[in-house]
């Protein structure tokens, strides 16, 4: 309940950031790299979260960053400067990205009985999330504005982390717990997690450059003349359509994660191509919910293979570390995609990230869909709670 809650709240107005920073006095370029820091910070501190997690247990690193970004998200509705408004949501990244890994390792640890079940029904419960937050916030967004709607998500947090800290139970104890060691924690990691979080680092730049970068809606507002609430009314069908990703992508047991995958990435670059050519909406919406469904398969099955390829020992810690490099390389997409846009055209991000989506299956290819010995017997459906903390 708490993941809903504190999604609805977030899609409300994440989707319309880049043009909220362009009403707070940011130009594209500014904004590009702006979203260049949001994603770092939502991914570097990600090791140190998984780390902290593993030698002091789940709860409290999910817990307490989520309460300390209730007043800066306040902070961040009453600002009118964009520079400060950036410095504040960066902080909110900072502090989302020690919860990640935490939150990851806790869903796979919870019910271990009925894994494939409980899992599968959080995503459902998460696109959910996705869809009636944008909605919701079209809605409102005539009364409150974006300011008003970030208020909002600072007053969801309150009675979220409440919940958190009274009813969540610690499934990380005194046995299975490590102390950070680099050395033996870098070579505790199997050679088939190092070659996915890899390929998904190099699809992360993929991300960083239609997703969750500021190109959609700036494509959206500047070349298919579509406003503030007729975004989010999109936004929210992609939410729907990506729930076609969760039945394919867990699939990933019987048909091969790999062969998903590698399916998924080229369908993915022909649907970044149209959305970035398309000059009116009406075609270019095609390719974005194809485009939504092919990066929810990929995303379900990267967190599978992963897991399959960890141990509970050390899994927060390599979850810590995919998200460390695949948050790298996403905080490069905005910066390289408004750099590449201002020499062309706002296609140009879509193109570029039509083309990192294809190098990904070069690491792939070392991957194979058997885990190796010890590693631990994980399904499919383990891994598909996405964005659960923001």
């Amino acid at each position: 309940m708490t993941v809903g809650l504190v999604l609805i709240a977030n899609f409300m107005w994440t989707p319309l950031t880049a043009l909220h920073l362009r009403a707070l006095g940011a130009d594209d370029v500014q904004i590009g790299v702006a979203f260049s820091v949001f994603t770092l910070l939502h991914s570097l501190p990600a090791l140190l979260g998984g780390m902290l997690a593993d030698r002091f247990g789940r709860k409290w690193v999910i817990t307490l960053p989520g309460l300390l970004t209730v007043p800066l998200y306040v902070l961040a509705s009453l600002t009118r400067d964009w520079l400060i408004f950036s410095i504040l949501l960066s902080c909110t990244n900072f502090l989302g990205s020690l919860q990640w890994p935490a939150m990851q390792a806790f869903m796979s640890e919870s019910d271990e009985e009925r894994r494939a079940m409980a899992f599968s029904f959080i995503e459902i419960f998460v696109l959910g999330a996705v869809i009636v937050g944008p909605l919701l916030g079209s809605f409102l967004l005539p009364t409150l504005g974006i300011s008003g709607l970030i208020f909002l998500h600072a007053l969801a947090l309150v009675p979220a982390s409440v919940v958190r800290a009274t009813q969540l139970h610690e499934t990380h104890h005194e046995a299975h717990r490590s102390t950070p060691n680099l050395r033996e924690w870098r070579t505790a990691i199997p050679s088939g997690a190092l070659w996915i979080i890899g390929a998904n680092a190099v699809f992360a730049l993929t991300i960083g450059l239609s997703f969750e970068g500021p190109f959609s809606a700036l494509l959206s507002n500047d070349v298919w003349k579509l406003d503030e609430q007729q975004i989010q009314w999109m936004n929210s069908l992609g939410g729907a359509f990506a729930l076609t990703g969760i039945w394919i992508g867990g699939k990933a047991d019987q048909w091969g994660g790999r062969r998903i995958w590698i399916l998924s990435a080229s369908g993915l670059a022909l649907a970044l191509a149209g959305w970035g050519l398309s000059p009116r909406w009406e075609l270019g919406i095609v390719f974005f919910l194809i485009g939504h469904i092919f990066y929810e398969i990929i995303f379900i099955v990267s967190e599978t293979l992963l897991a399959q390829h960890s141990t509970q020992a050390s899994r927060s810690s390599v979850f810590g570390v995919m998200s460390t490099m695949g948050g790298i390389s996403t905080a490069t997409g905005p910066t390289l995609g408004a750099w590449a846009a201002s020499l062309s055209s706002l296609a140009a991000p879509f193109l570029i990230g039509a083309v990192s989506s294809l190098a990904s299956l070069g690491f792939l290819s070392r991957v194979t869909d058997t885990p190796e010995a010890e590693t631990g017997e994980i399904v499919a459906e383990e891994f598909v709670a996405a964005h659960l903390v923001e």
